[in-house]
């Protein structure tokens, strides 16, 4: 057997592994603890949000009683209670819930069942996208690549909406690769569901003056903000403000889950845990706008073609940033690395620059990647330890994709500068 097929199978049967290692936790922390005792429990949440919206209290959405008083029957029916709390309260955005809407005709359990096969079928038919567009040919090997993936076994372990937002990403991604920019932006429009992970994408189309693609994440914003005020109302905005201030302090509140971020905030109060609430802002914000800013001027070298190998990697490294640097990025949003992770695979095997040292590193990185936070997940069966494990990969992610666009750009001269930015005006 040569080395490429001993690599191959040694994926598949790392891969089928960790899935068999995943399923085995998820269903004994169930046995355990009982459906929405932590399996669930953020769906828990979106389901009970959907069915205040339906009884017209929108504009109670987030009263913590109101919530209350629709979320214990559920958990007194499944004998859950927890240790820490007496609620698991909802805090996105109405549009989350208002998708949650269809479910509300099945009884919680059966709705959770529906919503795990609809974010898994997100995220393979977003997969399977990315593999035609990138001609990775992963063939079969794609949805144990996928699942395997720990932030994705995460989402679905929680009912989370991360499948959506990766179907989102990868239309994007898909779309502006044949320069149907203006889609593109409505696509990732998706994020409005989780409105901090929209910063560093909105500034990343600025900086590259993909206007159209602005416009049309705009565009998307602009309605999620439009349903939002009409189903909450001024109070209900009123409420929503109030949890967000409360949300972004640098340790958050009990719902937050700080430490179980993969982000510089959640490595910042992971450091400094006793420090005062305004030293951890000033670390967090300091680090965050410094990354930010290296980040801008990798993307103002250049202006790559769509495409091309450093086009990916900029892309790549947009979306890095946006896990890096967002302020609420949990570990399972970490699924937003795996179109990351295709386009620099896919750039670093079409340069042929690229040697064996980029293959090998990236190779190695991608293997520890896949193993430690599941790995990591055995002891405690929380999302603590595998965040503390995968922070430092996300972190090396963002530094192997700015290295890579800096290696492969040459910054242009003023005057095509200008030229560029008078041509990206024609519409």
């Amino acid at each position: 057997m040569d080395r490429t097929g001993g690599a191959h199978t040694a994926i598949v049967a790392g891969c089928a592994l960790l899935l068999v290692v995943q399923l085995i936790m998820a269903l004994g922390s169930q046995l355990v603890d009982g459906l929405f005792g932590h399996v669930g429990m953020d769906f828990l949440t979106t389901y009970t949000a959907a069915q205040i919206i339906a009884d017209g209290d929108g504009h109670r959405l987030y009263d913590w009683w109101a919530q209350r008083l629709a979320q214990y029957p559920i958990i007194a029916a499944q004998g859950v209670s927890w240790s820490d709390r007496i609620l698991q309260p909802y805090v996105a955005p109405p549009v989350l819930a208002v998708l949650a809407f269809p479910l509300q005709w099945l009884p919680a359990p059966g709705a959770f069942a529906v919503c795990v096969a609809l974010s898994a079928g997100a995220f393979f038919i977003a997969a399977r996208l990315l593999d035609r567009a990138l001609n990775l040919r992963l063939g079969w090997l794609l949805p144990l690549v996928t699942f395997s993936f720990f932030p994705v076994f995460y989402t679905l372990r929680l009912g989370q909406a991360e499948g959506l937002l990766f179907l989102g990403v990868v239309a994007y991604v898909v779309l502006s690769r044949r320069g149907k920019d203006l889609p593109a932006g409505l696509a990732l429009g998706i994020l409005a569901i989780k409105p901090p992970l929209l910063v560093v994408p909105a500034i990343y189309l600025a900086t590259k003056q993909r206007w159209r693609a602005l416009i049309g994440l705009t565009i998307a914003c602009a309605v999620a903000a439009g349903l939002s005020l009409a189903i909450l109302g001024s109070a209900g905005v009123a409420d929503y403000l109030e949890l967000s201030h409360d949300l972004s302090q640098p340790a958050g509140t009990i719902a937050t889950n700080v430490t179980g971020m993969i982000n510089v905030r959640g490595t910042v109060v992971r450091l400094l845990p006793s420090a005062p609430a305004l030293v951890q802002e000033v670390a967090i914000v300091g680090i965050s706008l410094t990354l930010l800013g290296v980040t801008v001027a990798v993307w103002r070298r250049s202006t790559p073609e769509r495409g091309t190998p450093a086009d990916e990697a900029e892309t790549a490294l947009m979306l890095v940033a946006t896990c890096l640097l967002s302020y609420h990025t949990l570990i399972h949003t970490g699924s937003l690395l795996l179109p990351a992770i295709a386009l620099l695979w896919r750039a670093i095997h079409r340069e042929p620059t690229s040697g064996v040292w980029d293959r090998g590193v990236m190779g190695w990185m991608l293997a520890a990647l896949w193993v430690a936070p599941t790995v990591a997940f055995l002891p405690t069966g929380t999302s603590q330890l595998p965040a503390i494990v995968l922070t430092p990969f996300v972190a090396l992610l963002w530094i192997f994709s700015a290295e890579y666009v800096i290696r492969h750009t040459t910054p242009e001269p003023a005057l095509a500068k200008v030229q560029a930015a008078r041509e990206s005006r024609r519409w």
